[in-house]
């Protein structure tokens, strides 16, 4: 945002802050016009995230010159220069046009890449799609809105709206995400035209005010933010207290913490949005926080003591103990880094360790020499515990042990057996302080804690340092950093240690009273029979894949990649069902006050009274708050203790109605909360994995013979033809021609939305029919299994070529499509194909992964193979001779819970 005379010139950041915090237009506004000077402060995080965003950036622009592409750069000097440079370059078709300058009415931008494609415009036979370079590795808001403008601009140049937008992000080097503009133009005009009117609107005044969000973080204004709303005692210093509780109490006509802590229980009122008892929480909140404030003490307060939460999740203590802390850098690499992993120890040596992992090979290093600590002092001390503070550091290990795909088992009896103690759970469950955060620093003061680091000299330290790891620059680390950072971590864990000791000495105080309040159970660790067993079956098989396979990625052959990729696949499935039952014992766990944030949960249920007997089965109607929910007709529920509690028959989130079928034997029981939880079977694709690893094992990755379309796939090979084929002229003539000469191989098709995907693999569908060819379908979904048998059908009619189609379903259809067979037995579904009694089979991967499956399909089409994981693609290809996969590499890739070794869970395409 700048002045031209008279004019107020806009940019495609003002669109980003706008679309972050209208208070901050407002701001901006109020002082280019002069009514409020600019803030003194500058966010060094800010800076630093800048200067990496220009590295990469600068990087992405020496890959493209290395290239040999005619590479522009119009400059920056002026900007009505540099905007006739950049038009010149684009009249002349420069193949890259950087740092282009762009102008449209009172909008100015400088796109970091205009790139010449091929699609005619008034240029000529080509025309510019802008790109964008982006540290974050998941495209923002802000990013899509930028683009929108900088293709509006390019439009008015060249005459034709550019059809895609770029992203490049950091994993893999650089990896570009495209976008396409129609699906987002209607959301820009809106923003834009929003922030047009915002600025007519205040003419210098500010009207807005500074509600917190999470552009505080690095923002220039957020010190006189800040400094507002402490004057006006907002609402949203109460620790907890979000935007959306704020503006629900601002409806009582509070607006103070003062007002809202001074209100007497119990409330009165009725939230439009959210539980009673969430804000009675709050409230209990606010009233400490101010009595804190008047008495200028340290205050707190017990919570009700309830079985299994605060102070009945700590253990006794042991001289085995350790206290563990995490230092992280988020944006090293292409997965972060966990380049500081430090622990004090309980014993009589009361010694804090510290290992520094400042790469990828020294992160699993420092992660295996950790992992061996806690084994050996587990041995030691058999009861002995790990204290932590928040969750993050048992989460971070459990993405190590995926991401490395080391230690798994270790870190599995680690969690079995419950050694992980996360005193903020156990705080915020025990009592309530006056603090606006329950942050361990501000807990310190509770149990006179006091620090040798400052804490923004630590902060600055630590941005320093993660600055040199993101640039693969850690030899020149200054040893006072090093220095800084160490002590912080090491203050980090003698802090969760003085807080352990507090919390116990209040335990001790409760006991005096007569309160009782047990010790958890201690598991042991052991794993089931069933993972023992698996774990057995398949290490023989993991280390002959395994055998001469160098550690290095670089170092190794595309058929070594493929045995690393396979190898890492055996256990696959078992990491997603793990991460699975994290989330479900952290949903068991959560108190109702927390579940009502959670989408995947219902929480405030009140039973009605109405109730409809099915069979030996009811439906029971029950009420709850207005609050966002994920859960639909159809999800299978957990009670918020765990317990299995029937299946959603309908819910309106609008009228906060839902009705829920339940078994005879709960049909009195009457939760507070639900939540949904589905352990969807995945044991029929990982007995593929497992025949596919055995036979390579046996015979070779690279060998003839079975399993060859999905070893190609793991290898990246171009597909077998059996006969060469010559890819020139008309794309969808030679995919048809392509398809019917596969020889054992993978034929991808991938597009944008809208770019024949389908067509093209009815044609080639319709042909192999013609040549007698049996065919498969697969996708995640039946409905796009369907639509492309449809597509077919509908092809064979026009074409006058018969199509029998079959579809495995798990239940008929209300309403069945006439040219589609539908069954619901795998085998009578398999022998339909293998018998020829149908030329045309569609099933999800469940089905094709299937053992009596195997070669059943001359060509298996996997279509949305873009969202469709590798290791399901790889469990699919044991059906069929060949594969063709349909699909935009661009699409949402299918959903993971669990962390694997990099390349494992990435889509098909």
């Amino acid at each position: 945002m700048k002045k031209s005379g008279d004019e107020i010139l806009l940019s495609a950041g003002d669109l980003s802050n706008h679309i972050a915090c209208g208070h901050l237009t407002s701001l901006n506004l109020a002082a280019l016009k002069g009514t409020i000077k600019l803030p003194d402060y500058r966010d060094p995080m800010l800076a630093i995230l800048q200067e990496r965003g220009l590295e990469f950036e600068t990087a992405y622009l020496e890959k493209l010159k290395e290239q040999v592409l005619q590479v522009v750069e119009p400059g920056t000097d002026d900007d009505q220069a540099a905007l006739q440079r950049t038009i010149t370059a684009m009249q002349q078709g420069a193949d890259i046009i950087y740092q282009a300058s762009l102008k449209s009415g009172s909008w100015l931008g400088r796109a970091d890449f205009l790139m010449k494609v091929d699609r005619t415009s008034s240029l000529g036979s080509w025309s510019y799609e802008p790109v964008d370079s982006k540290l974050a590795r998941e495209t923002r808001t802000g990013t899509i809105l930028q683009l929108c403008l900088y293709s509006k601009m390019v439009a008015d140049i060249q005459g034709v709206i550019p059809e895609f937008m770029h992203v490049i992000t950091p994993e893999d080097q650089f990896t570009k995400h495209s976008y396409r503009l129609d699906d987002f133009l209607a959301y820009y005009r809106l923003i834009q035209h929003g922030l047009e009117q915002a600025i007519t609107n205040a003419n210098g005044t500010i009207t807005t005010y500074p509600d917190p969000c999470p552009h505080c973080d690095i923002c220039n204004w957020w010190q006189s933010c800040d400094a507002r709303r402490r004057t006006d005692d907002h609402l949203s210093l109460v620790a907890g207290l979000s935007n959306a509780h704020a503006t629900e109490i601002k409806k009582w006509n509070i607006e103070t913490l003062e007002g809202f802590a001074g209100l007497a229980l119990p409330l009165t009122v009725k939230p439009t949005r959210g539980a009673v008892e969430t804000f009675e929480r709050l409230h209990g909140q606010a009233r400490v926080q101010l009595e804190a404030r008047k008495s200028a003490q340290p205050i707190y307060e017990y919570l009700d003591m309830l079985e299994g939460k605060g102070f009945f999740k700590l253990p006794a203590p042991s001289d085995g103990d350790v206290f563990f802390d995490f230092e992280a850098d988020p944006f090293a690499g292409t997965s972060g880094l966990e380049y500081l992993f430090g622990w004090l120890v309980n014993d009589e040596a009361k010694k804090y360790n510290c290992i520094w992992a400042l790469n990828p090979t020294d992160e699993k290093a420092a992660f295996e020499t950790f992992v061996d600590m806690i084994m050996a002092r587990w041995k030691k001390y058999p009861d002995f515990h790990i204290y932590h503070y928040t969750p993050y550091e048992p989460a971070a290990l459990k993405r190590l042990m995926g991401k490395h795909a080391t230690w798994e088992n270790e870190i599995d009896q680690m969690l079995r057996a419950n050694l992980f103690v996360d005193l903020y759970g156990v705080t915020k469950q025990a009592l309530r302080a006056g603090i606006e955060t329950y942050s361990l620093k501000e807990l310190e003061k509770f149990h006179q804690f006091e620090r040798e680091v400052e804490l923004r000299n630590a902060a600055s330290q630590l941005r320093a340092l993660e600055t040199f790891i993101e640039r693969n620059n850690t030899i020149d680390i200054p040893d006072e950093t090093r220095v800084i950072v160490q002590t912080y971590n090491k203050e980090d864990c003698l802090s969760t240690q003085n807080l352990r000791g507090w919390l116990e000495s209040l335990r001790d105080q409760l006991l005096q009273q007569g309160n009782t309040i047990s010790r958890p159970e201690a598991g042991d660790g052991t794993a089931g029979e069933s993972v023992t067993e698996h774990q057995e079956r398949i290490q023989p098989i993991y280390e002959v894949l395994m055998k001469d396979v160098p550690a290095d990625p670089l170092e190794r052959t595309s058929v070594q990649q493929a045995q690393w990729l396979l190898a890492n696949m055996l256990d696959w499935y078992r990491r997603e069902k793990k991460a699975m039952w994290w989330e479900y014992f952290r949903l068991r766990d959560l108190p109702d006050s927390e579940l009502i944030e959670e989408k995947v949960a219902v929480a405030g249920l009140r039973f009605t009274g109405q109730r409809k007997d099915e069979k030996k089965s009811v439906i029971d109607l029950y009420t709850f708050p207005v609050q966002e929910t994920d859960i639909r007709a159809g999800d299978k529920l957990k009670a918020g203790n765990g317990d299995s509690f029937g299946e959603v028959i309908g819910i309106n989130a609008v009228s906060g109605e839902i009705s829920i079928k339940k078994g005879p034997s709960i049909k009195d029981v009457h939760p507070v909360s639900v939540f949904k939880h589905t352990d969807v079977p995945d044991k029929e694709k990982e007995e593929s994995i497992i025949r596919i690893a055995t036979w390579v094992g046996e015979n070779g990755m690279a060998s003839p013979g079975q399993y060859q379309a999905g070893r190609d796939l793991l290898m990246n090979l171009p597909p077998r033809t059996k006969v060469a084929f010559n890819n020139t002229g008309n794309a969808q003539t030679n995919a048809v021609a392509w398809g019917n000469v596969l020889d054992s191989g993978v034929l991808p098709i991938q597009g944008p939305p809208g770019s024949g995907k389908s067509h093209t693999a009815a044609e080639i569908i319709l042909s192999l029919i013609r040549a007698g060819k049996k065919v498969g379908i697969t996708a995640l979904s039946h409905k796009v299994i369907t639509e492309l048998m449809h597509k077919v059908i509908k092809a064979g009619i026009e074409k006058g070529v018969p199509v029998k189609c079959m579809r495995k379903v798990s239940a008929p259809s209300d309403s069945p499509d006439p040219h589609i067979l539908e069954e619901k037995d795998n085998d009578k579904a398999a022998a339909a194909i293998k018998g020829a009694l149908v030329n045309v089979l569609g099933g999800t991967p469940w089905l094709w992964s299937r053992q009596g499956m195997e070669n059943s399909v001359d060509v298996l089409f996997v279509d949305e193979a873009g969202q469709l994981s590798l290791i399901d693609t790889v469990a699919v290809s044991q059906a069929a001779t060949n594969m063709v996969l349909l699909g935009d590499p661009q699409q949402l890739k299918q959903p993971l819970q669990g962390s694997h070794p990099e390349g494992t869970e990435v889509s098909a395409l």
